[in-house]
């Protein structure tokens, strides 16, 4: 039927009708009806018995009226039979499967007549009715399977708790290249391996709208730190989720994005200004289409590593909101602009603040190089003791102050498997005896994939999820056909970012770092990464050095 379709823009019915018809018309087509005539122009100087120029006449009479026919070609005649036979065993197929019985030919014998048309028609039936059947029956099953399980699911949370384990497991590479004024500057930086990440966690749900978190890193030195570990009540009116306990404040992309989501191994610059985990209350929602996010909460300025905070050390309001003016709904996000502000409102922990971080790379030093390694900051902003992650390249030390703003700007373009994004942080510090401080940051990072995925958007948190490659990565021996590859997917990426902690009274040094990536992503949840940083440092006081940083890291979770 193929040719057929090709040639003839008709309903199925309709091509059943014209192919039995071209059969019985064919010789005398082939002798005289032109191409043009029978497809596309109609022949005006045809008179119809009955009518004319293609009125309802008598076909019989439309048949005598043809001049006599010509020899059929065999290549056409075996085409006309082959298309006929088809016919027949589609026209059999139907009645088959609407369970309409074929006339069986007449027989001497009515018996062994009804008895071979039976035969004949089960034979039919059984090369459509039954594969289709079968097919019909399976997916009916799974789907009731599946309705069934999400019924049970939904039930089960009304009725009790659930608990889902999950976990997360980094494991990191480093090595530096220095010049001698990187050397006299920031010391001699070591090679090493080390576990970035090393997680435990739970999330579950109970009577279907309190959802709750639990998680634990064990990886950095001396302690564990809490992660998410927060309750949060969903399904609200106006409010729509209110979340309380220990996790991110909302503010930045690239922070509240989990890490396994972004593109390189550590975040930009421009996290230097991001508040981390800290213990609050906030509510958050979307708008009923998807386009726009809301968050806003208040949490403690600077709560530990295990949310704990005493209460002389401030407070803070921080919300972000995000919109999506262009969102392409064919192909289901594939195309997108994404488009986010955040700001905080932060009372100076024990009134001082304190603003420092590193190249885009981390690895813990040892203690007698840098001194004690301690649990790290819980955030920026502030650290009596050294932290494990080394070397710090800008550092404002210690500035007297009552509050300080933040400010985020957000920018994402992703146009298929090419993805752009950017953000710029800046952050105003109201010193009491002395001028206010200006300090920011900005990064912009191109990514593509070679194998043709795009960055996935969830449109109710407004941040990237995780990506799921066309195909995983495999690679095993077949009976029939070999050995079979899956490529995973991969990506190649740069980043450009900078960092000015001078102004005024404080000299934290200028820091600018360009990042080179290649990602592989062997399934959505095992990735391998490769980073090279080049960092630029201008220190005022020492003079500028330029340290080189490689790092590669196998990431899994589940």
């Amino acid at each position: 039927m193929r040719l057929l379709r090709r040639r003839l823009a008709i309903d199925q019915r309709g091509r059943l009708f014209w192919l039995t018809l071209l059969f019985a018309l064919a010789p005398a087509l082939a002798g005289s009806v032109s191409a043009a005539e029978l497809f596309g122009e109609p022949n005006t100087s045809l008179e119809l018995p009955g009518g004319q120029g293609g009125g309802a006449g008598d076909p019989e009479a439309v048949v005598a009226e043809l001049p006599a026919p010509r020899e059929v070609p065999t290549d056409i005649a075996a085409e006309l039979e082959r298309l006929q036979k088809q016919i027949d065993e589609l026209q059999a197929a139907r009645d088959a499967a609407s369970g309409a019985e074929k006339v069986a030919p007449k027989a001497t014998d009515k018996e062994n007549a009804s008895g071979k048309a039976a035969g004949k028609t089960d034979k039919v039936g059984e090369k459509v009715e039954k594969p289709v059947a079968d097919r019909l029956s399976t997916v009916e099953n799974v789907l009731g399977k599946l309705v069934d399980a999400n019924d049970k699911k939904k039930k089960d949370d009304a009725e009790k708790p659930s608990l889902v384990f999950s976990g997360q497991v980094q494991a990191d590479e480093v090595w530096f290249g220095q010049d001698a004024a990187s050397r006299a500057d920031v010391g001699d930086l070591q090679d090493g391996v080390q576990f970035r990440r090393l997680r435990i966690g739970a999330r579950g749900t109970s009577f279907e709208v309190l959802e709750y978190s639990l998680g634990v890193d064990f990886a950095l030195a001396n302690q564990p730190s809490f992660l998410d570990n927060y309750v949060e009540w969903k399904q609200l009116p106006w409010l729509q989720n209110i979340r309380a306990g220990h996790y991110f404040e909302p503010f930045s992309l690239e922070r509240v994005t989990q890490n396994r989501n972004n593109t390189f191994m550590e975040r930009s610059l421009v996290d230097t200004f991001a508040p981390a985990r800290n213990m609050g209350v906030m509510t958050y929602g979307n708008t009923e289409n998807e386009l726009a996010t809301w968050a806003i909460g208040t949490f403690r300025t600077n709560s530990d590593n295990t949310g704990n905070d005493t209460f002389d050390s401030g407070q803070a309001l921080t919300m972000r909101g995000t919109w999506l003016p262009w969102w392409d709904e064919p192909s289901d996000g594939r195309f997108y602009m994404h488009l986010g502000a955040a700001y905080s409102y932060r009372k100076a922990f024990q009134d001082q603040v304190r603003f420092r971080n590193t190249p885009e790379i981390r690895k813990q030093q040892p203690a007698s190089t840098f001194g004690p390694v301690g649990p790290p900051s819980p955030s920026n902003y502030i650290n009596g003791a050294p932290g494990p992650f080394a070397p710090i390249f800008v550092d404002t030390g210690n500035i007297k102050a009552d509050h300080f703003q933040l400010f985020d700007p957000e920018f994402a373009l992703i146009l298929g498997p090419l993805s752009l994004q950017s953000e710029y942080a800046f952050a105003f510090v109201d010193q009491p005896s002395g001028e206010p401080l200006f300090f920011n940051a900005y990064m912009a990072q191109v990514s593509y994939f070679l194998t043709g995925e795009h960055r996935p958007y969830d449109r109710k948190l407004g941040i990237h999820k995780r990506l799921e490659p066309f195909e995983d990565f495999f690679r095993v021996r077949t009976k029939s056909q070999g050995v079979q590859t899956g490529l995973g997917a991969w990506e190649v990426a740069a980043r450009f970012s900078n960092i000015v902690l001078n102004d005024k009274n404080v000299q934290g040094n200028n820091l600018t770092d360009f990042t080179i990536g290649l990602n592989w992503y062997l399934n959505p949840y095992t990735r391998w990464k490769f980073n090279y940083i080049r960092a630029f440092l201008q220190d005022e006081r020492k003079g500028n050095s330029l340290t080189d940083a490689y790092g590669m890291r196998i990431d899994f979770d589940f």
